[in-house]
């Protein structure tokens, strides 16, 4: 089932408009609450004036900005929460205690060539998360329609790809995995050893999907290539073939977290479009 409750982490930046739009997008189809979670860093300021002189309370301020930037406000039901804190642990502390089962969140900056910046707080959500967290780079131009769940058939791949399949089953979904010959270098028929590979990381992936509970109504194609995961598929979201990556962690609890800054942290940072990352169970 889709999640009933989504957090939407902002720091009221133009750079999370877009992360806005897409929770507000998915809130609207999953027909989910959509909780806005804001941390104010600074202290509150003193002020000794009349009441109706001073500024608006912070969570007044939030509550019109986001109210303000929702293309359909009210097709969507909206919690504003603001306190005073860390912004990565109030996040983390706000979707667990409200049961919140997506975070979404934008990047820090873009940089050129494509190559995002995420940003502390960012990295430490994604890191620490006990649940699936959406990092929005792209336009929400329209629903995710082409998911592509990156796969190296370890568990945390199959949990990646059955929570794709319940949050977007309308959705064309295809397994993505990347082979490469061990030692190729050291290889003289690098056409076979190549062809060799592929044919062993489709039995593999046929394996991997046989053990997976997929609906029998759904789909799932394979597709194995030679290369490195994150040029792949990085080339295929620029062909605009895929809206959305999603990619599981390894391990569990501090392990999954040191683990995550190989490959699930290079698509965050270098696929030029929307990365989910879906942690293992812990």
């Amino acid at each position: 089932m889709p999640p009933e409750k989504i957090l939407f982490a902002t720091d009221l930046s133009c750079r999370c408009d877009r992360a806005l739009d897409r929770a507000a997008e998915l809130a609207r189809e999953w027909k989910a609450r959509l909780v806005v979670c804001h941390a104010l860093e600074a202290p509150p300021p003193v002020i000794d004036a009349p009441s109706w002189r001073r500024p608006l309370e912070p969570k007044e301020i939030v509550w019109q900005r986001i109210y303000a930037d929702l293309s359909e406000p009210g097709m969507v039901d909206v919690e504003v929460i603001v306190e005073r804190g860390e912004p990565a642990p109030l996040v983390l502390d706000t979707a667990a205690r409200l049961g919140c089962e997506l975070i979404v969140t934008g990047v820090a900056r873009d940089e050129t060539l494509g190559r995002v910046l995420l940003g502390t707080t960012v990295e430490s959500v994604v890191r620490r998360s006990k649940v699936p967290v959406l990092v929005v780079k792209a336009r929400a131009r329209r629903p995710y329609r082409d998911v592509m769940v990156a796969s190296d058939f370890s568990e945390g791949s199959r949990k990646a790809l059955v929570t794709a399949l319940a949050m977007y089953p309308t959705a064309r979904l295809s397994v993505f995995h990347a082979y490469q010959v061990l030692c190729e270098g050291f290889v003289d028929d690098k056409m076979s050893a190549r062809s060799s590979a592929e044919h062993q990381a489709r039995l593999d992936g046929q394996a991997f999907l046989a053990d997976t509970p997929v609906p029998a109504v759904q789909r799932v194609p394979l597709l194995c290539e030679y290369g490195t995961p994150v040029a792949l598929l990085s080339e295929l979201m620029q062909t605009g073939r895929v809206d959305l990556v999603v990619a599981g962690t390894r391990g569990r609890g501090r392990v999954a977290e040191l683990l995550l800054g190989s490959i699930a942290q290079q698509l965050l940072a270098d696929v030029p479009g929307d990365v989910m990352v879906v942690p293992q169970a812990r």
